[in-house]
């Protein structure tokens, strides 16, 4: 336990900073449902940089409900993200992330490198490419850093909110791509619908059928 008291008081002191200088929505809390038995709460601050900078801490729950919710093995999670500046076109967005992840309890960390642009093809359609590294240190387990890289493509329709995509995977722990395609339908604000198709590269291929929703305060 003596390892995460830096942690906590340099979220404390981060909480405490960012009340002095808030901005609009300084505070992040943002309830998650991550499958049908599983829920987390990510709460933390937005700092005041001049970078888009945040960190806090996320608590993750197992249960059926919420009304039943039992501790995981591995509930507390402390985070942080760093939006990078990145120059844009008049027909292109670009933007880049990085984010660290620590367990507080198995002392498991990970860093992450993003970048996503975005591309107007035509008034009708859009593309949205993007990249993602991650670095992973499994502190419990054979302690050995794994690197994982994605890359999608997303073709979107802004009249019917359909977009169609394609993914690949590829990490060092099992050395074979992963690739999948898919559609998803926006239906209202925050509820999306969406099909896919996994395992392009096996054999045997697997599909699925989901529906999400997400809400931001």
């Amino acid at each position: 336990m003596t390892s995460l008291r830096p942690l906590t008081l340099f979220l404390a002191v981060i909480l405490s900073a960012t009340t002095a200088n808030a901005n609009d929505k300084p505070l992040i809390w943002t309830p998650v449902k991550n499958s049908s038995d599983s829920y987390a709460m990510r709460m933390g601050s937005r700092l005041p940089t001049d970078w888009e900078a945040s960190a806090g801490t996320e608590v993750s729950f197992a249960g059926s409900n919420l009304e039943k919710l039992t501790r995981p093995n591995r509930p507390v999670n402390f985070w942080g993200s760093l939006k990078l500046p990145s120059p844009g076109g008049k027909a292109a967005t670009n933007t880049a992330d990085v984010s660290v992840r620590l367990n507080g309890l198995t002392g498991s960390r990970s860093v992450s490198v993003s970048r996503s642009r975005s591309l107007t093809l035509t008034p009708e359609f859009a593309a949205q490419l993007d990249d993602f590294y991650t670095l992973n240190y499994d502190h419990g387990g054979d302690r050995r850093i794994d690197m994982r890289t994605t890359s999608s493509v997303r073709i979107l329709s802004s009249s019917t909110g359909t977009s169609f995509f394609a993914r690949g995977s590829r990490s060092t722990r099992d050395q074979e791509w992963q690739a999948s395609v898919g559609v998803e339908q926006k239906v209202l604000t925050g509820i999306n619908l969406r099909a896919n198709i996994d395992n392009l590269a096996r054999r045997h291929k697997t599909g699925s059928f989901g529906a999400s929703y997400a809400h931001k305060w």
